[in-house]
């Protein structure tokens, strides 16, 4: 269900990796960096951050830094908060919070955790889940701390894009078209593509192609799958289709990719 860690005591977090789980990381003091979907990330102080299922990530340093990851499976928490970490965690920034703040997120995480050891037998405990949901509300209202995004949150093209981007984070290897994501959002197309765009400047067929693109450098860079194989795996059967829209998307051809962010 869910994992309280010490970032001191992760032995491979620097090495690249990725988890099936969320990451929600509570920063307390000194600095980090990490290297998340080949983008660095600097926290610094008192900070949140969040990492999303399927990043690839790891750890290039921590100079006096205490900090703590709270790992969860996705069905622990609901579609709203999802939505929000999601649209959090792809800004690839940390968030600053008061002192005091970060303290009282640090207690709830070790009360977590002692409940956690007290129901070991019985993970299913009303009690424990109550407090699981109290430390992941602190976290997505922390992630929300800036009252111009909180303001922003409640216009409906905002609300559109983010559901749309949290679909399609888990359903680009299957859904390729716009109208697919409009269909699955009860909207049409039209009006799916003109609220993406109003928001993000990018129409819906630009953010397919980005995250099928992420994903793909993903795998270049972690496994040694061959590029047909990483092809097949993200549904395109024509390889050399896939080659170019890598090639056109990133500005280099895979290979070449799986070299320069490999030195």
């Amino acid at each position: 269900m869910s994992s309280i860690s010490n970032m001191d005591h992760l032995s491979h977090w620097n090495q690249a990796h990725r988890d099936e789980n969320y990451l929600l990381l509570l920063h307390l003091a000194g600095h980090t960096r990490l290297v998340v979907d080949f983008q660095d990330v600097y926290i610094e102080g008192c900070a949140v951050h969040c990492l999303l299922p399927g990043q690839v990530h790891y750890g290039m340093f921590m100079q006096d830094a205490s900090a703590w990851v709270l790992a969860l499976d996705a069905v622990r928490i609901n579609e709203n908060h999802r939505a929000v970490l999601a649209a959090f965690a792809i800004s690839h920034q940390a968030m600053s919070i008061p002192p005091a703040k970060g303290e009282l997120l640090r207690d709830s995480l070790l009360l977590l955790g002692a409940l956690g050891n007290e129901y070991a037998d019985n993970t299913d405990d009303q009690t424990l889940h109550s407090m699981l949901d109290v430390c992941i509300g602190q976290f997505v209202a922390a992630c929300q701390q800036d009252q111009q995004f909180e303001e922003q949150s409640a216009l409906r093209p905002l609300l559109i894009t983010r559901q749309f981007r949290s679909l399609l984070m888990v359903s680009f290897r299957d859904m390729k078209s716009p109208s697919a994501y409009a269909a699955a959002l009860n909207i049409s197309p039209s009006y799916l593509n003109e609220a993406v765009k109003d928001t993000t400047g990018h129409p819906v067929s630009y953010w397919i192609h980005q995250e099928i693109m992420l994903e793909a450098k993903r795998m270049l860079f972690y496994t040694n799958n061959t590029v047909k194989e990483i092809a097949h795996l993200l549904g395109y059967t024509d390889t050399f289709y896939f080659t170019r829209l890598f090639t056109k998307t990133t500005g280099m051809p895979p290979l070449q990719f799986r070299t320069n962010s490999r030195k």
